[in-house]
Protein backbone atom coordinates (compact mmCIF):
# COMPACT_ATOMS: atom_id res chain seq x y z
CA UNK A 1 0.00 0.00 0.00
CA UNK A 2 2.79 2.15 0.87
CA UNK A 3 4.26 1.44 -2.65
CA UNK A 4 1.60 3.11 -4.23
CA UNK A 5 1.58 6.24 -2.43
CA UNK A 6 4.99 6.40 -3.38
CA UNK A 7 3.94 5.82 -7.16
CA UNK A 8 0.88 7.93 -6.82
CA UNK A 9 3.28 10.81 -5.44
CA UNK A 10 5.31 10.59 -8.43
CA UNK A 11 2.61 10.52 -10.59
CA UNK A 12 1.75 13.46 -9.36
CA UNK A 13 5.11 15.38 -9.57
CA UNK A 14 5.33 14.47 -13.18
CA UNK A 15 2.22 16.05 -13.42
CA UNK A 16 3.21 19.02 -11.70
CA UNK A 17 6.78 19.20 -13.94
CA UNK A 18 4.19 18.75 -17.16
CA UNK A 19 1.87 21.88 -15.45
CA UNK A 20 5.20 24.16 -15.06
CA UNK A 21 6.22 23.55 -18.15
CA UNK A 22 3.03 24.55 -20.00
CA UNK A 23 3.47 27.45 -17.24
CA UNK A 24 7.14 27.99 -18.78
CA UNK A 25 5.59 28.07 -22.40
CA UNK A 26 2.27 30.12 -21.65
CA UNK A 27 5.55 32.45 -19.96
CA UNK A 28 7.87 32.45 -23.16
CA UNK A 29 5.16 32.81 -25.39
CA UNK A 30 3.39 36.07 -23.43
CA UNK A 31 7.00 37.08 -23.80
CA UNK A 32 7.43 36.83 -27.39
CA UNK A 33 4.05 37.96 -27.29
CA UNK A 34 4.67 41.02 -25.49
CA UNK A 35 7.87 41.83 -28.07
CA UNK A 36 5.98 41.59 -30.78
CA UNK A 37 3.06 43.57 -29.45
CA UNK A 38 5.70 46.44 -28.46
CA UNK A 39 7.43 45.91 -31.91
CA UNK A 40 3.41 46.17 -33.85
CA UNK A 41 3.12 49.13 -31.16
CA UNK A 42 6.10 51.19 -32.03
CA UNK A 43 5.31 51.28 -35.65
CA UNK A 44 1.75 51.84 -35.58
CA UNK A 45 1.59 54.27 -32.51
CA UNK A 46 0.78 58.01 -32.89
CA UNK A 47 2.98 57.86 -29.79
CA UNK A 48 6.29 59.87 -29.44
CA UNK A 49 9.17 57.31 -29.72
CA UNK A 50 10.00 58.44 -26.30
CA UNK A 51 6.53 57.69 -24.79
CA UNK A 52 6.66 54.26 -26.72
CA UNK A 53 9.77 53.19 -25.50
CA UNK A 54 8.90 53.56 -21.76
CA UNK A 55 5.56 51.98 -22.00
CA UNK A 56 7.74 49.38 -23.60
CA UNK A 57 9.92 49.15 -20.59
CA UNK A 58 7.27 48.66 -18.35
CA UNK A 59 5.68 46.13 -19.91
CA UNK A 60 9.06 44.28 -20.11
CA UNK A 61 9.57 44.86 -16.98
CA UNK A 62 5.95 43.49 -15.81
CA UNK A 63 6.51 40.16 -18.15
CA UNK A 64 10.42 39.68 -16.71
CA UNK A 65 8.29 39.68 -12.67
CA UNK A 66 5.92 37.38 -13.86
CA UNK A 67 8.18 34.86 -15.28
CA UNK A 68 10.31 35.20 -12.24
CA UNK A 69 7.03 34.68 -10.07
CA UNK A 70 6.00 31.64 -11.84
CA UNK A 71 9.41 30.23 -12.24
CA UNK A 72 9.57 30.75 -8.08
CA UNK A 73 6.39 29.58 -7.94
CA UNK A 74 7.00 26.31 -9.18
CA UNK A 75 10.57 26.24 -7.75
CA UNK A 76 9.17 26.20 -3.91
CA UNK A 77 6.36 23.40 -5.03
CA UNK A 78 9.02 21.35 -6.42
CA UNK A 79 10.68 21.84 -3.14
CA UNK A 80 7.60 21.18 -0.87
CA UNK A 81 7.02 18.24 -2.98
CA UNK A 82 10.29 16.76 -3.06
CA UNK A 83 9.95 16.94 1.02
CA UNK A 84 7.12 15.38 0.70
CA UNK A 85 8.23 12.36 -0.52
CA UNK A 86 11.44 12.73 0.92
CA UNK A 87 9.50 12.30 4.16
CA UNK A 88 7.20 9.23 3.25
CA UNK A 89 9.95 7.11 1.96
CA UNK A 90 11.74 7.87 5.09
CA UNK A 91 8.45 7.06 6.95
CA UNK A 92 7.67 3.70 5.21
CA UNK A 93 11.14 2.65 5.32
CA UNK A 94 11.17 3.01 9.29
CA UNK A 95 7.86 1.73 9.36
CA UNK A 96 8.64 -1.50 7.23
CA UNK A 97 12.10 -1.82 9.55
CA UNK A 98 9.91 -1.42 12.54
CA UNK A 99 7.62 -4.58 11.40
CA UNK A 100 10.93 -6.82 10.31
CA UNK A 101 11.82 -6.40 14.16
CA UNK A 102 8.36 -7.20 15.37
CA UNK A 103 8.27 -10.29 13.11
CA UNK A 104 12.27 -11.55 14.42
CA UNK A 105 11.02 -10.85 17.93
CA UNK A 106 7.87 -13.30 17.06
CA UNK A 107 9.90 -15.96 15.54
CA UNK A 108 12.61 -15.54 18.65
CA UNK A 109 9.42 -15.90 20.94
CA UNK A 110 8.35 -18.91 18.88
CA UNK A 111 11.52 -20.48 18.11
CA UNK A 112 12.37 -20.24 22.15
CA UNK A 113 8.68 -22.15 22.70
CA UNK A 114 9.40 -24.56 20.59
CA UNK A 115 13.20 -25.45 22.10
CA UNK A 116 11.49 -25.28 25.23
CA UNK A 117 8.75 -28.05 24.43
CA UNK A 118 11.74 -29.94 23.04
CA UNK A 119 13.83 -29.80 25.95
CA UNK A 120 10.96 -30.90 27.96
CA UNK A 121 9.80 -33.55 25.88
CA UNK A 122 13.73 -34.83 25.87
CA UNK A 123 13.48 -34.98 29.18
CA UNK A 124 10.22 -36.88 29.62
CA UNK A 125 11.47 -39.13 27.29
CA UNK A 126 14.56 -39.59 28.75
CA UNK A 127 13.00 -40.43 31.99
CA UNK A 128 10.71 -43.04 30.25
CA UNK A 129 13.65 -44.56 28.60
CA UNK A 130 15.21 -45.00 32.24
CA UNK A 131 12.13 -46.45 34.01
CA UNK A 132 11.67 -49.17 30.58
CA UNK A 133 15.18 -50.02 31.03
CA UNK A 134 14.71 -50.78 35.14
CA UNK A 135 11.55 -52.04 34.74
CA UNK A 136 13.08 -54.60 31.96
CA UNK A 137 16.43 -55.47 34.12
CA UNK A 138 13.82 -55.88 37.21
CA UNK A 139 12.12 -58.83 34.32
CA UNK A 140 15.57 -59.75 33.45
CA UNK A 141 16.51 -60.30 37.39
CA UNK A 142 13.62 -62.33 38.47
Amino acid sequence: MKLNKIIEEKRKQIEKQKKMETAKNVAVGTAIGTAIGAAAGLLFAPKSGKETRGEIANKSKEVVVNVKQTAAEGLEASKELTEKVKSEVKHNLEEMKSKKKCKIEEVSEEFEDVAQVTEEGFATLGEVLEETAKDIKDELEK
